[in-house]
C-alpha cells in the first residue's frame, strides 16, 4: 500500500508485488548467509549532505567491492559522526552471491532484489550488480 499510487505496477514493469512474508524469508535467507561468513564488510554512510535532510544508511556485504561502491556513492562520516551514528534508517543487506529460494512464493528466479519501504531495508539474492544497491537508495 506505501507505493500504491507511487510506483509502476502492472504488465511491463520490472515491480513485482511481494508480501511481508516472502520478504521475511528473502531477509532471513540473507542474513543467515552472511552470519555464515568468516569476513562481512558493514559501511555506515549517509545519503543527502544536508544535515537537515541525510538518511543515515548501513550496508552490510559479502563482497569488498560491494562495500567499496557505496562507500564512493555515499557520504563518509567524520570519525565523530560515525561515533555518534546510532541506529541507521535504512539498512542494505547484500548477500547477492548467495541464490533466492526460487520456490518461495513470488520468486521467479534465483535473483531477487527486495525492497521494503516500511521495514526502511533492502535484501539483495543472487546478483552481484553493485548497482542494484544505489538503485534501492535513490528509489
Amino acid at each position: 500500500d506505501t507505493t500504491k499510487d507511487e510506483l509502476w505496477w502492472g504488465k511491463g514493469s520490472p515491480n513485482i508485488e511481494m508480501d511481508e512474508q516472502t520478504f521475511m524469508v528473502n531477509r532471513e535467507r540473507a542474513v543467515d548467509y552472511l552470519n555464515s561468513l568468516d569476513k562481512v564488510f558493514v559501511n555506515d554512510q549517509f545519503l543527502n549532505w544536508d544535515p537537515e535532510h541525510r538518511i543515515k544508511v548501513r550496508i552490510v556485504s559479502a563482497r569488498a567491492y560491494h562495500s567499496l561502491f557505496m562507500h564512493n556513492m555515499c557520504i563518509r562520516p567524520t570519525p565523530e559522526e560515525l561515533e555518534n551514528f546510532g541506529t541507521p534508517d535504512f539498512t542494505i543487506y547484500n548477500a547477492g552471491q548467495f541464490p533466492c529460494n526460487r520456490y518461495t512464493h513470488y520468486m521467479t528466479s534465483s535473483t531477487s532484489i527486495d525492497l521494503n519501504l516500511a521495514r526502511r531495508e533492502m535484501v539483495i539474492l543472487g546478483t552481484q550488480y553493485a548497482g542494484e544497491m544505489k538503485k534501492g537508495l535513490f528509489s
